[in-house]
């Protein structure tokens, strides 16, 4: 199991930095090409979505990197059993959320599937797009999950 989280990790880490590449590139031959009057026409659509892709599947990435955001001030006053606790109140919270934004990005996913939007200038299916949004939801909560069963291995182990 262990070996089936690292390659999804090393999955996550490749596939963001390979579309930040990919929009670095793009957009840096879109700017050459304004140069000569010409341009490409999808490349700031292109970068738009890579983005968001970047951004849902990199939150999963600052999960188990410990690189989201947060307030320490209330875990620097507590014992270590508050701080556990508080913790594990953290992770479970996060996970209801996770759900809850994955099941309502799903809904909104499959509604943009089912009307057959298309992007206006690439011309692919939106829900190709707005599938960031639960394939991101769905890798949080499972880094989550990993934290959560770390946090509890850990409490077993003293």
């Amino acid at each position: 199991m262990k070996s089936v989280n690292e390659l999804l990790k090393k999955i996550e880490q490749y596939f963001i930095g390979t579309l930040l590449l990919l929009v670095a590139v793009i957009l840096f031959i879109s700017v050459v090409f304004r140069l000569f009057d010409t341009s490409i026409m999808w490349a700031e659509e292109f970068a738009r979505y890579a983005i968001v892709w970047i951004t849902f599947v990199g939150a999963s990435v600052c999960i188990y990197k410990g690189a989201h955001i947060g307030i320490d001030i209330f875990l620097q006053m507590l014992n270590n059993k508050g701080k556990k606790a508080l913790l594990v109140f953290t992770i479970i919270f996060s996970i209801v959320f996770a759900l809850l934004f994955t099941y309502s990005s799903f809904k909104i996913t499959m509604n943009v599937h089912e009307t057959k939007q298309y992007s206006s200038t690439m011309g692919i299916p939106m829900s190709v797009a707005y599938a960031a949004m639960p394939v991101g939801g769905i890798l949080m909560v499972l880094r989550f999950i990993e934290e959560l069963v770390k946090l509890v291995k850990e409490e077993g182990d003293k």
